[in-house]
C-alpha cells in the first residue's frame, strides 16, 4: 500500500479517571488491617457505588430507546387501550384489601422460607454451584480492569493528592508521554508537510510510543495481579460455600422485612412485582454487601500481609478499593436475580430484563 495511503491509527485511549462515590472509602492500616467499622463504611460505600452506577446504566440504556414520532404515537395508543382495558377489568374485582395481620404474617413466613430455598441452590454449603465458577471468570475480568486502572492512575488510590512514587523507567515515561500528549499533538500539527501522510505517521509513531510504555508498565505489575486474582477467587470461593449458606435464613428475614414483600405480591400467589424490584434489590444488596466486605476484605489482606514481600505498600490501598466489591455485587447479585425470575419468585422491569439477556446474564 503507498505510503500516502495508509490510515492513522486511532490516539491512544487515555484511561478514564477512576469515578469515586462522593462518600470517602475507608483504607487499610499501614500494616495492612482495618477495623469492624472501616469495613461497614466501605460496604455503605460499595453500595452507593453500586446504586450511582446502576442509575448510569438505566438511563444509558433507555437513552438508547429513542424512536420516531410516528412509532412513539402507536406505542401510547397501544399503552393507553390497555390501561384502559386494566382499569375495566379492576372496576369488575372486588376492592382488595390488605391481608389481615395473622395471614400478612405467615405471608413473610412463606416468602422467607421460599427466598432461603432459591438462595441455597446458589450458596451451597462446601460446594461451589455451577453458575457462580462460571461468574467468578467475570470478575476476575472486572478486577483485573481495576487494578489496572488504578496502576494507570498517577495517584495513589484513596490518598487524597499523594502522588505516585515511580518504580519503572517506563513508568516514568508514560506519565511523561501522557502529560505532554496535547502539546505534542499542537506542535506536530504547526508544522508544514510535504503530504498529510506525514503528518498522522509522525502522529502514529508518538501513539505508538505511549502506547509501549503503557505495555511495558503494565507487564511489570502483571505477577502482582495474577497473585491477587488467585487470592479473591479463593476467598470469594470460600465465601459462596462457607460464609453464605449459614445465613441464608437471617438474609432472606431482612430483605423480605425490609423490602415489605408481603405487600408486593402479585395475585394470589408469592410472585413480587416488578413495580417492588427496587426495594427488593435495594434491600438484598446492602444486606449482600455488608457480609461481602467484612470477609473477603479480612481474607484479602491477611494473604496479602503473608506473603507482604510480593507487593507494594500501595496495593494494600488497592485491596479496598469500593469498585472490587461493587463489581462482583453486579455480577452475583444479577445472576440470582435473574435465577429468581426465571424461578417465578420475582418479575423484573422490561428495562432490566433486556439489560440482563444483552449481558447474557
Amino acid at each position: 500500500m503507498p505510503p500516502d495511503k495508509r490510515r492513522p491509527l486511532p490516539p491512544v485511549a487515555l484511561p478514564p479517571p477512576v469515578k469515586k462515590p462522593q462518600i470517602s472509602a475507608p483504607t487499610p492500616s499501614p500494616e495492612g488491617f482495618m477495623s469492624t467499622e472501616a469495613k461497614m463504611s466501605l460496604a455503605d460505600v460499595a453500595f452507593a457505588l453500586r446504586d450511582e452506577q446502576l442509575q448510569a446504566k438505566v438511563v444509558h440504556y433507555k437513552a438508547e430507546l429513542a424512536t420516531s414520532p410516528e412509532l412513539d404515537a402507536v406505542t401510547q395508543q397501544v399503552i393507553k387501550e390497555l390501561q384502559d382495558l386494566q382499569s375495566a377489568a379492576r372496576a369488575r374485582q372486588p376492592i382488595s384489601r390488605p391481608p389481615p395481620a395473622d395471614d400478612r404474617a405467615q405471608l413473610e413466613i412463606e416468602l422467607i422460607q421460599s427466598l432461603k430455598e432459591m438462595l441455597g441452590r446458589i450458596f451451597r454449603p462446601n460446594r461451589l454451584a455451577t453458575i457462580l465458577e462460571r461468574k467468578l471468570g467475570e470478575v476476575s475480568k472486572r478486577f483485573a480492569r481495576i487494578f489496572f486502572a488504578s496502576e494507570l492512575h498517577d495517584k495513589i488510590r484513596g490518598a487524597g493528592d499523594e502522588a505516585k512514587a515511580m518504580r519503572f523507567a517506563d513508568q516514568s515515561l508514560y506519565h511523561a508521554f501522557v502529560r505532554t500528549q496535547d502539546d505534542v499533538m499542537a506542535q506536530l500539527d504547526s508544522y508544514q508537510y510535504v503530504n498529510e501522510a506525514v503528518k498522522e505517521r509522525a502522529k502514529e509513531q508518538y501513539y505508538g510510543i505511549i502506547k509501549d510504555m503503557r505495555n511495558a508498565f503494565l507487564a511489570r505489575t502483571t505477577p502482582e495481579l495474577n497473585t491477587l486474582v488467585k487470592y479473591l477467587n479463593e476467598v470469594l470461593s470460600l465465601f459462596f460455600t462457607i460464609e453464605m449458606p449459614p445465613v441464608l435464613g437471617e438474609l432472606s428475614w431482612q430483605v423480605v422485612k425490609e423490602a415489605k414483600l408481603a405487600d408486593a405480591r402479585t395475585g394470589a400467589g408469592y410472585k413480587i412485582s416488578a413495580t417492588a424490584f427496587p426495594l427488593f434489590r435495594s434491600a438484598f444488596e446492602r444486606r449482600f454487601l455488608q457480609r461481602l466486605v467484612p470477609f473477603v476484605e479480612d481474607e484479602m489482606l491477611s494473604r496479602v500481609r503473608d506473603t507482604k514481600a510480593q507487593f507494594r505498600d500501595e496495593t494494600l490501598r488497592f485491596v479496598a478499593d469500593p469498585e472490587i466489591f461493587t463489581g462482583v455485587c453486579e455480577v452475583v447479585c444479577e445472576a440470582v436475580y435473574d435465577m429468581l425470575y426465571n424461578d417465578g419468585f420475582l418479575d423484573l422491569p422490561g428495562d432490566w430484563r433486556a439489560r440482563l439477556s444483552a449481558a447474557g446474564g
